[in-house]
């Protein structure tokens, strides 16, 4: 387990309209130069890269887009170089962190001043979290039943009895906003992020979608 930094660090940031949270996998195909770059120098380094939400893009190049002040690092599990210049890659989230400022480099790559988070605490499923956990448990075995693992958005073990890890599996495959999913990674209490996702589940009456 990761503990928090003290001092605040430096990282390659890979804004998406999407969120990742820890122990989540994403696919990402990388084809423009400045990430190119970026996954050959994190593949040769080991290190991570940090994968951030865009909240709003002015739609103008020279203008500077507004990044989720929480983003998770990723660390490259995957890597297929399918020609020079396109790769496919797999990388799973590893911990949060909060961006404290962003600059930009010559070749365009952003590059985020950081400051890591706790990881959760392994925390039990209280009495009231018992039917999420069960939603999520019937999601997995849908998705183990049609071999759809490959494509899920998380990967093995499956830690079905610990809110933390039900809570961000949950928040990456619910149907909500960008805003909603940064501010479920962005609560650092997994039991409290827990009862917010059921909130949403039973106020949406959302289980039946998600189970189609």
């Amino acid at each position: 387990m990761t503990n928090s930094s003290p001092s605040p660090k430096k990282i390659p940031l890979f804004p998406l309209g999407t969120v990742l949270f820890p122990d989540g996998v994403i696919a990402l195909k990388i084809f423009e130069a400045r990430y190119l770059d970026m996954i050959k120098k994190c593949l040769r380094e080991k290190t991570e890269f940090g994968v951030i939400s865009i909240m709003k893009d002015q739609g103008d190049e020279d203008s500077t887009p507004i990044f989720s002040q929480i983003g998770t690092l990723a660390q490259i599990e995957d890597f297929d170089p399918v020609q020079p210049a396109l790769y496919m890659t797999k990388s799973f989230g590893t911990q949060r962190f909060r961006l404290l400022n962003s600059s930009q480099n010559v070749n365009g790559l952003w590059i985020g001043e950081v400051e890591l988070l706790d990881n959760d605490p392994v925390t039990p499923i209280a009495n009231e979290h018992q039917g999420v956990a069960k939603l999520l448990n019937e999601i997995i075995s849908v998705i183990q039943s049609e071999d759809l693992l490959g494509d899920a958005p998380f990967k093995k073990p499956f830690r079905v009895d610990d809110c933390g890890w039900v809570s961000n599996r949950l928040a990456e495959l619910l149907p909500i906003s960008l805003a909603q999913k940064n501010h479920l990674l962005a609560q650092t209490n997994p039991r409290i992020r827990l009862d917010l996702i059921t909130e949403i589940i039973e106020d949406d009456d959302l289980r039946n979608l998600m189970m189609h």
